[in-house]
Parts: structure tokens; C-alpha cells; sequence
């Protein structure tokens, strides 16, 4: 895909669907690079998308799989789906999945997949990519019955919601997981969706009320835990690195505080995932 923008090798591509990381082609921060692979030197993992920009404009691509993506050229945006090469290219073997509809049927392995695309003034491109992002990754679910539908709302309640009719979490945060576990407890992660300085609005400290989000249920308990919930956050060891340097100015990133027990509301600064064990 190309645009006419001038983008000075610049480009950036998400990490793990979280922050976007920066990249400069045929450059490395940390070592002089010597480009052999003009192309695969280039290349990075894709899981949420990637974006170009200049003084105007930002064009954002998002994936709906993972896929590899660069900018080989300025103002473009290129994606890899699926590889078939028949030359090995020193790889050795030719690189030629096959599907096999029938015995004797057999074609070159096709990848179909979705790309959204979004062309925004400079600067203003994070609040499309997150939500729509989030839309991508965790769509709404249809389910199906065989039913009769005056059957079925006869004997079933068809409209209901855990959460206060006049509440809704913030647009900066993502509900991850709500879990009931075998005691009974319940498992709850929270996550901010945006960076810090990624938007003037929403890279701000959020706060998500729990009696509002949960309402109708009495929390008696919250435990916050590591973020793969198998110990409490207060008995995590924190591990002290030796940093050469002093690790030029980097500011301390905004952390949510301990969660008051009377007010029951958590606090979630730009990037970071919050894990709690709720009775």
C-alpha cells in the first residue's frame, strides 16, 4: 500500500498488540548495521499492525492475524501473509505448502486475511488503532439456538448486564479477563490500551470503579496478583538489575496505587495490566 508521504525511513510496528516500537530502515540503534538483506533486514512481527508518518499525516494498518509487515520504500506499508517460494533461496528445500481438497487435488497453500486501514491528521491516529484494534482482537460473539424465539424468551431473560446500567469502563481501558475459579472467587485483569504521550487524552491515569462494574454483587475481598495470578503482587520478589550508566532520562512510567477497600477503585496508567483475585 502506498501513499504519498514522506517518511524519512521511519515506520512503526506493535509489539506483542501492545506498545508500538519505532523502526528506521537499515538502521539499528544499538550497533552499526551492515544491510545484506535489504528486505528481511527489515521485516518485523506483526499482531496488531503498524503505522507510517510524516508532518501531516499517519497511515495505520491493522491486521486481523499475525503477519510480518515493513516500509521498504518511504510512504509505503507492506505486509507479508504467507510465504511460497519454489526457489530455496539457500534455505535448502522449496518453501511449498500444499492443501488437498481431493486425492489428486492439491494447490500452492492460500492465506486469506482482513486489513483496516486509516488515514488520520499527524499525531491523531492512536484513538482509530486502539479501538479498532480492540474491536479486531475481541469481536462480539453471536451464538445460535433451535429454538422458537417465543419459546425461548418465555423461559429465558434475554437482556441483562453485571454492570451499572449508567457505568461503562473508560474508553483508554480493556476488560482482559473475568473469570469465575473453582472457590468461587473471581478472576479479573484490566489493562490501559495506550502509551504514555501516545494521545494528549486518553495516555492519562484511568480508573475503573469495581461496585460500579460489578454491581449487584458484594465485594468482600480484593487481592491484587502477578499478572499470571499465581501469587499475591505484595510477595513478588523485585529483582535489582546492574545498569551501566545511568540509563540516560528516562522518566518513571504512571502506576495505578493499592486499591482503597472502601472506594474499590483501581487505577491504571498508560500500558500497564492490572490482575486481582475478587471474593
Amino acid at each position: 500500500m502506498t501513499a504519498n508521504m514522506e517518511t524519512n525511513k521511519e515506520f512503526y510496528t506493535d509489539s506483542n498488540g501492545r506498545d508500538f516500537i519505532k523502526r528506521v530502515r537499515d538502521y539499528r540503534p544499538d550497533w552499526p548495521l551492515v544491510v545484506n538483506q535489504p528486505v528481511a533486514g527489515n521485516y518485523y512481527p506483526l499482531n496488531l499492525g503498524m503505522f507510517t508518518s510524516d508532518n501531516k499525516s499517519e497511515f495505520s494498518v491493522l491486521v486481523d492475524r499475525a503477519t510480518g509487515g515493513s516500509s521498504i520504500e518511504d510512504g509505503q506499508v507492506e505486509l507479508m501473509l504467507h510465504r511460497r517460494l519454489l526457489d530455496p533461496s539457500g534455505l535448502g528445500e522449496a518453501l511449498d505448502e500444499i492443501v488437498c481438497i481431493e486425492e489428486n487435488t492439491c494447490e500452492g497453500l492460500t492465506v486469506r486475511g482482513n486489513y483496516y486501514m486509516s488515514v488520520n491528521q499527524a499525531g491523531s491516529g492512536a484513538p482509530w488503532r486502539r479501538t479498532t484494534g480492540q474491536e479486531v482482537y475481541s469481536p462480539l460473539l453471536l451464538a445460535f439456538a433451535h429454538e422458537k424465539m417465543e419459546d425461548w424468551t418465555a423461559s429465558h431473560l434475554t437482556k441483562s448486564s453485571i454492570m451499572d446500567s449508567n457505568y461503562s469502563l473508560p474508553l483508554n481501558v480493556a476488560l482482559i479477563t473475568l473469570q469465575e475459579l473453582d472457590d468461587g472467587s473471581v478472576l479479573l485483569r484490566l489493562a490501559h490500551l495506550y502509551e504514555a504521550d501516545e494521545d494528549p487524552q486518553y495516555s492519562t491515569l484511568a480508573k475503573v470503579e469495581l461496585k460500579k462494574m460489578l454491581t449487584g454483587k458484594a465485594i468482600r475481598e480484593v487481592k491484587e496478583m502477578s499478572l499470571s495470578a499465581n501469587q499475591e503482587k505484595s510477595e513478588m520478589k523485585k529483582m535489582t538489575w546492574k545498569v551501566e550508566g545511568d540509563g540516560g532520562d528516562v522518566p518513571t512510567p504512571v502506576r495505578g496505587g493499592p486499591v482503597d477497600g472502601s472506594t474499590l477503585v483501581v487505577e491504571l496508567g498508560p500500558m500497564e495490566i492490572r490482575t486481582f483475585v475478587l471474593r
